[in-house]
């Protein structure tokens, strides 16, 4: 197994949800020989769409791909940290949490769809939808 990638809510709505060019890149890059993992905060935000429209189908499949990723916790530490990245770059609440929670776990790097969490993370963050329609 190689190293660890935290996937964010925009990456994993990408990979359950579009069936274009951005959904088989997500689905590729899941096929790498990485060990990858979530926080709750993504099984929240992924799970607002299916709630919202009450489509149990979708639901299913949120939590069946998410099922395959490790869960990592979210401690009061995480959120001190999400704390000073907020401060020291302007990222968003949500991204914030997730850095912080990628870093505190060792994760090489987090894979995300948000070009503007990528621009501000120093490189930790990584776009891995860039240039694609």
């Amino acid at each position: 197994m190689g190293r660890v990638i935290y996937v964010d809510s925009a990456f994993c709505i990408y990979l359950v949800e579009h069936p274009g060019e951005r959904g088989r890149r997500a689905r590729e890059l899941i096929d790498a020989d990485e060990e990858f993992a979530i926080s709750p905060l993504v099984v929240m935000e992924c799970l607002v769409k299916p709630l919202r429209e009450a489509d149990p189908v979708l639901e299913d499949d949120y939590r069946a791909t998410l099922g395959e990723f490790r869960l990592l916790d979210i401690a009061v530490s995480a959120y001190e940290r999400a704390a000073r990245l907020r401060a020291a770059t302007g990222v968003k609440t949500p991204d914030a949490i997730h850095w912080a929670t990628a870093s505190i776990h060792g994760c090489a790097e987090v894979w995300t769809a948000d070009a503007q969490f990528a621009a501000k993370s120093s490189g930790f963050a990584i776009d891995q939808f860039r240039g694609l329609p």
